[in-house]
């Protein structure tokens, strides 16, 4: 028995939303990847998944996958490349009947320019690309990118006009190791190992449980209790429920050695504007004041609860994740006081020395943060708003232009192509939490994506770190978060991701020894 923070939002739709609230669910609804996955054995590689294997040409504009013979959707039909068209034209391209208009995936711009998807023969898909795309494999086997959805369910749907139908509707038949059993709002999603899985490991097919029970906890003090009381083997992942330090003392204190926690390179908490709404913050100096002013190791122990690192440091040796891609510490590592100064004078430049007023989109699940911030900006003469909502809301609200700035974690990626549906422009990433439309970003993403080397990706990553987070400063990231997670010593086979927790979320490895 798993906790999960609250209801799977958007109809359970991997193409609408990153919310681990889903995709702590959805791995073992779904699967752990799509056509490929990130391998449990290492997290950085590439691994097959639905597909079997794969080809590019010399241009790497074109990728062949051969998929797989023996998968079936949790009724029982077959999958078939058919479907992997299906679903990956839905993400690039959407859908439109008459004047019903069903909106590309959140993630478009990361997959690249897709002129076509075909059917080849020998059940064989083939993706073909406006520009170069080396690193699709990479950029796909992100574990948000997952195929929910049944051609031979949604398709006839789609056709009648129901473009937003969802897997909801379609009683959430997927192709990952459990199926759904049964689902109570606000209460209990129980799933049950799906016999016509097709992975198999060292110990037999997968998986090896019989069934998960996830259990909606809101409140994350409410799943301390639960957990420390013995009904629940697992804690929910998620900001709030990740543990804090001085919640982690108390399961310590009271379990001993019957919980092990699990650590995870958790993110970075960060400020981001919406400079396509008028207001002071939509002057570049006015926002570099601000990303100078915020004692960013001032947030480790208050708004992430005293598990984080921030610069000049590179994150805790225990976590071994790859430091290729991690820049940003490298900027404004000076004293702050000297740092403070500069911003009052970038803002007395700008006009506003006496301060301005900015909206705030703020997570009711976590209002600690929001707190952080107003509390760091009024030393600037900045009176930060905060506008706290539901998840409801903040579901709605973060892909729209309603508010001036939010705040939140920015999920780690092991791949710097990875983040484009973060940071790009909203036209085509309105998931992103910066709210821009420059074309610059969008080319230079370009740029990554197309890059054959290594040290040309390191170079083109580096040039799009600074121009976001200094040149224009879209986006300030003030600390990187360290995600803990309890469970209790009798679950075994955990598959426990360096970085992103949103990977290896299928638990098609565990099992319980409670002997």
């Amino acid at each position: 028995m798993l906790a999960n923070r609250g209801d799977p939002p958007a109809g359970f739709d991997p193409l609408r939303t990153s919310s681990i609230a889903l995709h702590h669910i959805a791995g073992a609804l779904f699967g752990p990847g799509n056509l490929v996955m990130r391998c449990r054995e290492n997290m950085y590689a590439v691994c097959p998944y639905l597909a079997s294997s794969w080809t590019t040409n010399p241009g790497f504009t074109e990728w062949t996958f051969t998929i797989r013979d023996d998968v079936h959707w949790h009724d029982g039909t077959l999958f078939t490349a058919e479907d992997a068209r299906f679903w990956l034209e839905l993400a690039q391209f959407g859908a439109t009947v008459g004047d019903n208009v069903r909106a590309p995936a959140y993630f478009k711009g990361e997959l690249g320019d897709i002129e076509r998807v075909e059917v080849l023969e020998h059940d064989r898909l083939r993706v073909t690309f406006s520009h170069r795309n080396p690193h699709f494999l990479d950029v796909l086997a992100n574990p948000r990118f997952k195929i929910a959805h049944p051609r031979h369910l949604m398709q006839p749907q789609i056709k009648q006009g129901d473009v937003s139908v969802n897997p909801l509707d379609v009683d959430l038949v997927g192709l990952g190791p459990f199926t759904l059993d049964s689902y109570a709002r606000g209460s209990v999603i129980s799933i049950r190992r799906f016999d016509r899985y097709w992975e198999e490991a060292l110990g037999g097919m997968l998986p090896y449980l019989e069934g998960i029970d996830y259990v909606m906890i809101p409140d994350p003090f409410a799943m301390d209790v639960a957990f420390r009381s013995g009904r629940l083997d697992g804690g929910a992942r998620g900001q709030a429920h990740y543990l804090t330090a001085e919640r982690k003392e108390g399961y310590v204190r009271d379990l001993g050695d019957d919980v092990f926690f699990a650590e995870m390179e958790g993110g970075n908490f960060r400020l981001a504007f919406n400079v396509l709404k008028a207001g002071p913050w939509q002057d570049p100096n006015v926002r570099r004041a601000i990303a100078l002013w915020i004692d960013k190791r001032a947030s480790i122990p208050s708004a992430l609860g005293g598990f984080g690192w921030t610069s000049p440091d590179l994150g805790p040796p225990n976590i071994p994740i790859p430091r290729h891609f991690i820049n940003w510490p490298k900027f404004d590592a000076g004293e702050l006081q000297q740092k403070r100064a500069e911003a009052q004078q970038l803002l007395a430049d700008a006009g506003y020395a006496e301060g301005f007023s900015m909206g705030h989109l703020c997570r009711g699940l976590n209002t600690i943060p929001c707190e952080f911030l107003k509390a760091q900006l009024a030393g600037l003469g900045i009176n930060l708003r905060l506008q706290i909502v539901d998840e409801g809301e903040w579901n709605r609200a973060r892909v729209s232009l309603d508010y001036d700035s939010q705040e939140g974690r920015l999920t780690p990626s092991p791949i710097p192509e990875g983040t484009e549906s973060v940071y790009g422009r909203y036209s085509s990433s309105p998931d992103a939490y910066a709210k821009h439309d420059d074309a610059r970003v969008e080319d230079l993403y370009r740029r990554l994506r197309e890059a054959l080397t290594f040290n040309q990706r390191v170079e083109l990553w580096r040039e799009i770190d600074r121009y976001l987070i200094v040149e224009q400063t879209y986006v300030i990231p003030i600390a990187e978060s360290i995600n803990v997670v309890p469970y209790r010593t009798h679950v075994n086979g955990l598959v426990i991701p360096t970085e992103d927790a949103h990977t290896h979320t299928d638990f098609a490895t565990v099992w319980l020894d409670r002997a």
